[in-house]
């Protein structure tokens, strides 16, 4: 992907330009798709996103920061957040 491309995608997905990156907001989960040789990385719970020149930087919601070229970039999923109240414990009432 180009960086035109990711901004538009993040954009359309609500994300809002804090600090010269791309923030999300709580009730929504991001998940980046990289390509590597020979696999597919999943980078989950993305909360923000830093476009630089040559490259996308991508922070978790653990404090990883990851840092990959555009053209390896896939794409992304985009869902809203569950919450502890939103899973049940499998027990019927």
């Amino acid at each position: 992907m180009t960086r035109e491309i990711i901004l538009s995608i993040l954009e359309s997905e609500g994300a809002e330009a804090k600090g010269g990156a791309l923030a999300f907001r709580e009730d929504r989960e991001v998940s980046a798709f990289v390509s590597s040789p020979g696999e597919l990385l999943n980078v989950a719970r993305v909360v923000r996103v830093e476009l630089k020149d040559k490259f996308v930087s991508l922070q978790t919601a653990k404090d990883e920061r990851y840092a990959f070229a555009y053209e390896d970039v896939l794409g992304f999923k985009f869902s809203t957040a569950t919450t502890v109240k939103d899973r049940s414990a499998g027990f019927g009432r």
